[in-house]
């Protein structure tokens, strides 16, 4: 009975993982097709992924387009 139960938790954790891992994909290709023409108007100097584009992004926030700013929002950028 353990073992079963052990199984099932492993099952549980293993399909949440993923889960996540399919919604970062996600909201990562929605980001870059709404925030590619503001990437590189203010941001083309940093690296795509790094913590200096995500620093600029949020400096640049005011001046980014609305339908860039909702991709960040809906990913959970603030």
């Amino acid at each position: 009975m353990k073992t079963v139960l052990l199984g099932l938790l492993i099952a549980g954790f293993t399909a949440v993982s993923f889960a996540s891992v399919a919604d970062a994909t996600t909201y990562t290709k929605v980001i870059r097709a709404n925030c590619k023409a503001d990437y590189k108007r203010h941001c083309s100097d940093k690296p795509v992924g790094s913590k200096k584009l995500e620093a600029c992004m949020r400096q640049k926030k005011g001046s980014l387009s609305k339908t860039c700013r909702s991709a960040l929002k809906a990913a959970g950028y603030r």
